[in-house]
């Protein structure tokens, strides 16, 4: 076992004072502290997320209009979903088997209303389930996104 004499003279008469300190229990420890610094360091830099807004290339066009435009909302809630506006044109979406073709039919209709407005708000209840959130912006992109060269932009309330 490796240890460190350390020895104090025990000269005049003294009593000598003889220990041993124990090395191997401290270079344990040593390696153990410096393993996990470098484990650590190394889960720091992998466990970043590196997330950009992806831009668009650009354009010598001025921009068309800087009004802002209406925001379309799409309520969702355990028995409907809503789509519109504003409250007043809110339209209901029972919750049946059929719900999102209704969804998509009436998103065509508001996209060849206005299409310009490539924005959608999505406002869900607390009680509704992930799959269905998931599902409602899968039909957003289907109707927004025919192809890779729409654009559209799902937003949360």
């Amino acid at each position: 076992m490796g240890g460190v004499s350390v020895d104090t003279g025990g000269g005049g008469g003294k009593k000598a004072v003889d220990s041993n300190i124990n090395m191997v229990p401290m270079i344990d420890l040593l390696i153990s502290v410096i393993a996990f610094l470098l484990m650590t360091a190394v889960w720091v830099q992998t466990g970043q997320l590196q997330a950009q807004q992806p831009r668009s290339a650009p354009s010598d066009a001025p921009p068309e209009n800087n009004t802002p435009q209406e925001q379309l909302k799409v309520q969702i809630s355990p028995t409907s979903i809503r789509v519109g506006v504003s409250a007043a044109d809110m339209r209901d979406i029972p919750h049946n088997g059929q719900r999102f073709t209704e969804l998509g039919n009436v998103l065509r209709q508001r996209l060849q209303a206005n299409q310009q407005n490539r924005e959608v708000w999505l406002q869900p209840d607390g009680a509704v389930q992930y799959s269905e959130i998931i599902r409602v912006m899968d039909v957003v992109y289907e109707v927004y996104r025919p192809d890779a060269a729409s654009q559209v932009t799902i937003r949360f309330l």
